[in-house]
Parts: C-alpha cells; sequence; structure tokens
C-alpha cells in the first residue's frame, strides 16, 4: 500500500472515531452513575449552619457527562456570571446553575428545600 494511500486510510479511521466520540449515547433508559457530592447545611448557603428539622437543605454539585449535557440544554451563557475569567462560562435555569472552565470541565449546582420539598439555589455567586 502506498504512503498516500496508508495515510487516506488512516484519516478516515480517526475521522470515524472523532466522529462517534462525539454522538451521544444512545437511550436505553437505565440509571447511569452520577459524580459529585452533596452538602446537607441549614440557614442559608452563604451563612450556614447545622441543619434542624424544620431548616434543612441539601446543595447537590455533579459532574460529567450529565453536567456537559444540562449546561447544552439550558443556555444561553448567562451575561452576568460570577466569575470574570477568562474561560469561565456559566448558564443558569430556575435554581439550576451550571458552568464551565478548561481545568475543571462541566459542573451543575442545585439545591433541595427538605421540609418544604422546594428546589433552591445549590451554589453562591
Amino acid at each position: 500500500m502506498s504512503e498516500r494511500a496508508l495515510f487516506i486510510v488512516a484519516a478516515f479511521a480517526l475521522y470515524s472515531l472523532a466522529q462517534a466520540a462525539e454522538k451521544p449515547e444512545a437511550w436505553d433508559g437505565r440509571p447511569k452513575p452520577l459524580k459529585g457530592d452533596y452538602q446537607v447545611y441549614g440557614g442559608e448557603l452563604g451563612d450556614m449552619m447545622p441543619p434542624t428539622k424544620k431548616d434543612q437543605k441539601v446543595a447537590f454539585m455533579f459532574k460529567g457527562p450529565l453536567a456537559k449535557g444540562l449546561f447544552d440544554q439550558i443556555g444561553p451563557d448567562t451575561k452576568t456570571p460570577c466569575s470574570g475569567a477568562e474561560d469561565y462560562r456559566e448558564r443558569n435555569k430556575g435554581d439550576l446553575s451550571c458552568t464551565y472552565t478548561k481545568k475543571e470541565g462541566y459542573s451543575c449546582y442545585f439545591g433541595l428545600d427538605v421540609p418544604t420539598g422546594k428546589s433552591t439555589n445549590g451554589s453562591i455567586c
């Protein structure tokens, strides 16, 4: 096989791999693992105190494919982001906030007020 033909075959193979990597995974209805953490607290995010039966909230943060998917769905970027960093992007919808940086990748935040069952913010600007 000539060098040129080998190059063309290799280019098509790499192109096919790149296309396959960009396609979203087919929906199969099964639960997926979640990467992230949570924090239980009382009071407000900026002024946390121990939770009580009447005042208990949970802040959730998750990363990975779910965070990227939500970031893509809730666009566009906010006009007043929490950070002025050059590569920082932020999108918000209701109490859901998602961010992106080259270093950290995609992250999303939301909260839950346990006694009321209502959503709340999961991050501080």
